[in-house]
């Protein structure tokens, strides 16, 4: 796209206030032009396991079985610290029903492949692990404080895709002077039509983990601001400090979800 020099500009524009594009400014880049063809396979291996458990729960009855559903990981008050660590992320792969799952699953595919895509899948691990941890471990210590001693229980993948949604979020401002304005402002708001939703229809239905949403918001938008934008978007390249917190993080994925189905199985058998 040619700019016109300054003298060929109305000069009625001018006079209004028209300040013309600086021509040494980079121009606006197309979103997904850019960063779409990046295969979200971080995503599928989130919803293929997120379908593994849901299977194997319903066929060991835990969708109704409190006992069950904690012997498969769900995130417990009452515990000690080593059997509550690994349920902050283990209960992230379970869901209570089919509900549940839908409505997480259908919402993990519209925010994670943007995630893996804004922040390359290196990121993507660390915002799903260390946010939908800090949603778990912000539900725990709400539900010790105020539930009087009683024990309960709490299950599903919402608090980290909140964690996905913040850090969506925060790229969408970061991004605003690369974005053409109204993409900027068009992915800003869908964002917030999916993620407002779903926080205000929390607080009038029972059994919604709202801590866990609002904490996996907030601990995302942190992640969004310290991570590095893909490089494919003008950002750093991943430092190899990233790639090792990244590996950690899933390695403590698959560690959780290992205890997990141990547990699981174990009970069932």
């Amino acid at each position: 796209m040619s700019l016109d020099p300054p003298e060929t500009i109305d000069p009625e524009l001018l006079a209004a206030g028209y300040v013309p594009p600086d021509p040494d400014e980079p121009r606006p880049f197309e979103l997904w032009s850019a960063v779409g063809d990046v295969r979200p396979w971080g995503t599928l291996i989130v919803l293929l396991a997120w379908g593994v458990m849901f299977l194997l729960e319903g066929r060991g009855g835990a969708f109704d079985n409190a006992g069950a559903m904690a012997a498969w990981g769900a995130n417990a008050t009452g515990l000690d610290a080593w059997a509550s660590a690994w349920r902050l992320l283990a209960s992230t792969f379970l869901h209570a029903g089919v509900a549940h799952v839908f409505f997480n699953a259908t919402s993990l595919l519209v925010v994670a492949p943007a995630v893996e895509r804004l922040f390359t899948r290196w990121g993507f691990w660390v915002v799903y692990a260390a946010g939908g941890a800090t949603a778990s471990l912000a539900s725990l210590v709400w539900r010790g404080a105020h539930e009087g001693g009683a024990s309960s229980l709490s299950v599903g993948g919402s608090g980290a895709v909140f964690a996905l949604g913040g850090a969506l979020l925060v790229a969408a401002l970061r991004l605003h002077g690369r974005l053409a304005p109204s993409r900027a402002r068009a992915f800003a708001a869908a964002l917030l039509y999916l993620l407002a939703p779903a926080l205000a229809s929390g607080m009038t239905r029972h059994g919604t983990d709202n801590v866990a949403h609002g904490a996996g918001v907030a601990g995302g938008a942190l992640l969004g601001l310290l991570l590095p934008i893909s490089p494919r978007l003008g950002g750093s390249s991943t430092p190899p400090a990233l790639r090792v917190l990244a590996t950690l993080c899933a390695l403590a994925l698959a560690a959780s979800l290992a205890l997990a189905l141990s547990g699981g199985l174990a009970y069932g058998g």
